[in-house]
């Protein structure tokens, strides 16, 4: 093996924080040069997850797993009734349902 020092050139999504944008209502996280981002609609206790959206470039990485796990986990903490009305989200959570029980959830895909 020689010398040479090498880095690393794979994504890591353990480095990536989820920022909740109230304002914008949706959750984001900022990678070099691109945000992804979740959108929701709040009301009371009732939260809509509406879109995910991951740039093209770090699509199959775990952005959107990360941002998904963060939105549930979220709505879990503050006792939330989810709707989901994304594809991916509904997946998501059909994948990880023994981590969310107790949740209530309605899956409104179109």
């Amino acid at each position: 093996m020689s010398g040479m020092i090498t880095r690393s050139r794979d994504f890591c999504t353990r480095v990536l924080n989820v920022v909740n944008d109230v304002a914008r209502q949706q959750y984001t996280v900022s990678m070099p040069g691109a945000i992804a981002t979740l959108g929701y609609e709040k009301n009371g206790k009732n939260i809509t997850f509406v879109h995910t959206d991951v740039p093209q470039q770090f699509q199959g990485k775990g952005v959107g797993k990360l941002l998904a796990q963060y939105a549930f986990d979220h709505a879990k903490e503050e006792n939330l009734q989810v709707t989901c009305k994304c594809h991916f989200l509904a997946a998501y959570y059909q994948n990880n349902i023994d981590k969310y029980k107790g949740l209530k959830v309605k899956l409104d895909l179109e």
